[in-house]
């Protein structure tokens, strides 16, 4: 896991504010329904990824899950953010490789908060997606 990626994300997760938490949630069922639209052959996994970590703010925002680690909240939000927002460090329209860059994204925030992603998989009866696809 590049530490350019770890760094964004940090960076990224540090600068929300509750406006921004607002906004995504009213526009979460719009961030899934983004990646089952384009179906990126290069990253079969971000649909299963993206759907795990917006159930898991969804519970945490209405508090169906109280989350241990606050910095797995704040970056699965940055990372949700991230993959609606239009523009990317690649752009998402680009074949096959625009949604490498949310790809990384979400597999750093995955691989980040492992522990915690397992206990609200264990809460939810779900299974929490590989960050390493």
């Amino acid at each position: 896991m590049s530490h350019d990626i770890q760094d964004f994300v940090t960076r990224g997760a540090q600068k929300i504010t509750p406006v921004d938490i607002a906004q995504l949630e009213q526009q979460l069922p719009l961030v899934v329904a983004k990646i089952i639209e384009a179906e990126p052959a290069r990253q079969p996994h971000l649909r299963a990824q993206a759907e795990f970590l917006v159930r898991y703010v969804e519970d945490c925002l209405e508090s169906q899950f109280a989350p241990e680690d606050l910095a797995a909240l704040a970056e699965a939000i940055f990372a949700l953010m991230y993959l609606h927002k239009g523009a990317d460090i690649i752009p998402d329209d680009i074949p096959e490789v625009g949604y490498e860059d949310d790809s990384a994204v979400v597999r750093t925030v995955l691989g980040r908060h492992a522990e915690e992603f397992a206990r609200f998989a264990a809460h939810s009866e779900l299974t929490v997606p590989s960050a390493d696809s």
